[in-house]
């Protein structure tokens, strides 16, 4: 094993992946490449996990103000009726 291969691949930071990557024996490369890839999907679904609990707080929000518009569009509909039957 090369000396540039005594960390394990998951301690390595991304410098020393992307000149592993950069080496002649491919098997290196092809550890170092699927090791960055690896990183990048984590960073991914941690984005993708953010992104829908912010989106989940943000369609409950719109569900609550949904409810108020009907409530108070009932509330309208019901004040029209009731001044239609005292003007008649």
């Amino acid at each position: 094993m090369s000396k540039n291969f005594e960390k394990k691949l998951e301690e390595a930071t991304e410098v020393e992946l992307h000149s592993w990557i950069n080496t002649l024996n491919p098997h290196y490369t092809v550890l170092a490449s699927n090791e960055l890839i690896r990183r990048a999907l984590d960073k991914l679904q941690i984005i993708i996990n953010t992104f829908n609990d912010q989106s989940s707080r943000q369609t409950e929000k719109m569900i609550v103000l949904t409810r108020w518009i009907v409530g108070l569009t009932v509330i309208m509909v019901i004040g029209l009726i009731i001044q239609v039957i005292l003007a008649i």
